[in-house]
């Protein structure tokens, strides 16, 4: 075989190919080591993909981050625009699914949080990737997980480079923002991307299939995605309900941060009475019911408030979720539990399960939003308590206009970042809502 050669690489056989051109695996002549070595047709007059080609090498020079491939520069002269990245030899994401369908819950987690680190690190220096998909994320030897191909990256803030009006992505991830074509993406965008992968690894399919592009765009706008659990029974309910979050059609119901959505799978991996599994949760049920007709309305009021409240499956919590239940259309004995349980449980996940539910009652009892604030406010608040309080805040934004300045007391001097941003999202939220 006759080699080929872009100086001073020598180009061996080819690992990839887009929209965005070929990869190579390549030889560095000077010392023989080897890299991956990306280009675009020589003759190509495609001024957009030129500039996009142009910003993923700029982009990539920014980019120093474990899980983030590690681009060495590039050369845009002559014609030939290529640049040289590491060369990662484990396969992507993408073939893990293919050849193992369903991947373990722990393993998504495992991997899960380096995606999330790499997009974390990524849009804190404003950069949104806009093509998050399995393809994307290569797997070193080691099982060492890194984000590739920036080639449809937006910088916020910055011009957005399109392809004459055409929305850019993958359709089986893309966020709704994305399809309508919103100018502005912001990183919450990568966040539903992110959790359509999530889906797949844990399902082995996307959440939204159908025979053409259009199908799957109108779903990703309009439908809800099909159970995880009732595919993967060794899924934990709450890891579900997370991927549910990230999957939520409104970009602020979604986790704020990529770093939000690493730290719940960190309560997952160290929290032994979250990991419970939907068959193991359907066999402590029927231990617990009895098997008469009439209970079974029961059974299924008490599961879907498990799932709602993130499935968390104490024995505690379990036990309220009955009497939340019982009492959901009688005056509210069960509120003050609920309060309790958002200041004072010991698990922070509980907590905001707590936190939840008091938003939801909140439609019907307005002071129940003077509750939230004052979680939202306390010094002795869980950050992510705190983040729940306000984000149910600002579900019920037409009535909470008087937070206001309480609300921008937090977003200018809570000590944490997390919080700070969703309180100037709440705020607005409010702002919006005049």
């Amino acid at each position: 075989m006759k080699s080929i050669w872009v100086w001073p690489f020598e180009l061996k056989e080819k690992i990839g190919e887009g929209g965005m051109g070929l990869v190579y695996k390549a030889r560095y002549v000077k010392d023989d080591r080897l890299f991956a070595v990306k280009l675009i047709p020589a003759d190509s007059n495609n001024k957009t993909l030129i500039a996009r080609f142009e910003l993923e090498i700029a982009t990539l020079k920014e980019l120093r981050h474990p899980n983030i491939v590690r681009s060495f520069g590039g050369v845009c002269e002559d014609k030939q625009r290529f640049y040289a990245m590491e060369l990662v030899e484990g396969g992507t994401l993408w073939d893990k699914i293919q050849s193992h369908g369903q991947l373990p819950w722990m393993k998504v987690v495992e991997w899960g949080r380096q995606m999330c680190a790499g997009l974390a690190y990524a849009h804190d220096k404003q950069v949104v990737h806009r093509d998050v998909k399995p393809n994307n994320f290569l797997l070193t030897k080691a099982g060492q997980v890194k984000l590739s191909d920036f080639g449809l990256v937006s910088v916020m803030s910055e011009a957005k480079l399109t392809a004459d009006g055409r929305t850019l992505g993958t359709v089986q991830y893309m966020s709704p923002e994305q399809i309508r074509g919103k100018p502005k993406l912001t990183h919450r965008s990568d966040i539903y991307s992110l959790g359509c992968v999530f889906y797949e690894m844990l399902t082995g399919h996307s959440p939204f299939e159908g025979d053409n592009p259009a199908v799957i765009l109108q779903a990703h706008l309009k439908k809800t995605p099909a159970s995880i659990c009732a595919v993967n029974r060794d899924c934990p309910v709450v890891l579900e309900q997370l991927v549910f979050d990230m999957l939520a059609k409104d970009p602020e119901d979604r986790p704020a941060t990529a770093t939000i959505v690493s730290e719940r799978l960190l309560q997952l991996k160290e929290s032994p009475r979250l990991v419970e599994s939907s068959s193991s949760q359907i066999k402590m049920k029927k231990k617990q019911l009895p098997p008469q007709s009439h209970k079974s309305s029961l059974y299924s009021n008490v599961e879907k408030s498990l799932r709602w409240a993130w499935g968390s499956l104490t024995a505690v919590l379990f036990i309220l979720a009955v009497i939340w239940a019982l009492t959901l259309f009688k005056p509210d004995p069960g509120v003050e539990l609920w309060i309790a349980i958002a200041r004072h449980h010991q698990e922070e996940i509980v907590q905001v399960a707590a936190v939840r539910s008091l938003g939801e009652l909140a439609g019907r009892q307005d002071s129940l939003l003077d509750e939230l604030m004052d979680i939202a406010e306390s010094t002795e608040t869980k950050p992510q308590v705190a983040v729940a309080a306000l984000e149910m805040i600002a579900f019920h934004h037409q009535s909470a206009n008087r937070f206001r300045s309480r609300i921008t007391k937090i977003s200018k001097n809570h000590p944490s970042t997390a919080v700070r941003q969703q309180a100037m999202t709440t705020f607005n939220a409010l702002k919006a809502s005049e």
